[in-house]
């Protein structure tokens, strides 16, 4: 079929409008932060183990902190699920104060990579079948224009016992 002049340009409208639409959608898979693969973690019974995970954030990007400055802003926030550790402490980096046009006040935010420490106590015994621990990185993303819906990061680092 021969388009016209003036139908291909209609044509041409209605596929761009088409393909922004698609473009728009498919951002949900989109992801501003992501985890770097995690190091064998050693575990011996009976003391403290600590658990480093880098968390890199793209170029442009920001996470809010675990500590936002605003309370409609969702703070990074990583949990472990159950495991035979107790988990003791995580710590988040100090965080950067930044001021962004869409906000009326500077915010707390992490750029680049940052690395977030998990503390646990290790029991002196362990099951047999013990051999990594799993958890879930909550964070919100932002560019210097806007914040995007939060997203989850399933995490899993492997563990050896002495």
């Amino acid at each position: 079929m021969k388009l016209s002049g003036c139908c291909k340009g209609l044509a041409v409208a209605l596929l761009a409008v088409l393909a922004g639409s698609a473009a728009a959608q498919s951002f949900g898979g989109f992801q501003a932060a992501s985890i770097a693969p995690p190091e064998l973690i050693t575990i011996s019974p009976g003391q403290d183990a600590t658990v480093p995970l880098t968390i890199r954030i793209r170029p442009g990007y920001h996470i809010n902190s675990h500590k936002p400055s605003e309370d409609y802003l969702i703070a990074t926030k990583l949990t472990w699920d159950g495991n035979p550790l107790q988990l003791k402490a995580v710590e988040y980096p100090k965080a950067e104060i930044v001021k962004y046009s869409f906000s009326p006040k500077p915010l707390l935010v992490y750029s680049g990579n940052i690395t977030v420490n998990s503390t646990f106590a290790v029991p002196e015994k362990l099951p047999s079948e013990f051999n990594e621990l799993t958890g879930t990185l909550l964070y919100q993303a932002c560019n210097d224009k806007s914040c995007f819906r939060p997203q989850k990061i399933r995490v899993k680092v492997a563990a050896i016992t002495e």
